[in-house]
């Protein structure tokens, strides 16, 4: 049984409120070596209040045959469990800074310290094409938890060479990451109080496709439909509830 990309579960299955690293949902699922590549992606960063840009993003993931696995996208972790069926272990997760003062649309909310955050993940296994991902991290910049809960099935005997994956999450928050993330205050310049409270920051759906070109050489692509949770759509830095995100890459394999 070949593991999970645990970028695929950590990005694609939970709300791009609490996590900008799009370039994971171009890495190809089930992976136990190495992929290096370019790709193309629009950024998360909406949900917090910034702008959208698409961008080239650097394409890399090595997973070690001990379980230790590294991507460019800031993650780290390692698989500890032998069980078939079952994954878990250890996570260390970059995360991004954010300074108010960069951003008119931003007066008024707190800097973002961008501290990795630490916590670990837990897959299930409901057969060999559909399983159940979920991640906990301690937030070290707002001292606090958050966390990803979703679902995956894929198929990969529709075409040859072809893999479709379907994926379904929810992404939550607790107090101080939402606060962190969305509170405006007017005494700091922002256009009206607004002090949110913990819950669930984002739901989101998509679809990921992975074309082997051949042996070595691949094109990923996915696009995610994305609903904030109330608490992040009543902030004011927040213009839009729901929205779309996409990425593509050639990524090579070694």
């Amino acid at each position: 049984m070949n593991k999970l990309s645990p970028l695929f579960f950590l990005l694609a299955a939970c709300g791009p409120a609490l996590a900008e690293n799009t370039a994971g949902l171009m890495m190809p699922d089930g992976s136990r070596d190495m992929y290096v590549g370019i790709g193309v992606a629009t950024r998360t960063a909406v949900a917090a209040g910034e702008d959208r840009p698409v961008s080239l993003r650097p394409l890399l993931q090595v997973q070690w045959s001990n379980g230790v696995f590294v991507s460019a996208t800031g993650v780290a972790g390692l698989h500890l469990s032998e069980t078939a069926g079952v994954e878990y272990g250890p996570l260390l997760v970059d995360s991004n800074s954010r300074d108010p003062g960069e951003s008119r649309r931003l007066r008024g909310t707190h800097p973002v310290k961008g501290s990795p955050d630490v916590g670990g993940f837990y897959n299930y296994y409901l057969g060999d094409n559909a399983r159940i991902l979920s991640s906990a991290v301690y937030d070290t910049s707002a001292h606090g938890f958050k966390g990803q809960l979703g679902m995956q099935k894929s198929w990969s005997s529709l075409a040859p060479h072809h893999t479709v994956s379907l994926s379904a999450g929810v992404s939550l928050a607790s107090d101080p990451v939402a606060r962190e993330l969305y509170e405006v205050s007017t005494a700091s310049g922002g256009v009206r109080d607004y002090r949110p409270s913990g819950g669930v920051m984002a739901m989101s759906a998509g679809v990921n496709w992975n074309w082997e070109l051949s042996s070595k050489w691949l094109i990923n692509s996915s696009v995610t439909g994305t609903r904030l949770g109330t608490t992040p759509a009543g902030s004011p830095i927040v213009e839009r509830r729901n929205f779309i995100t996409w990425s593509s890459g050639l990524a090579y394999r070694f």
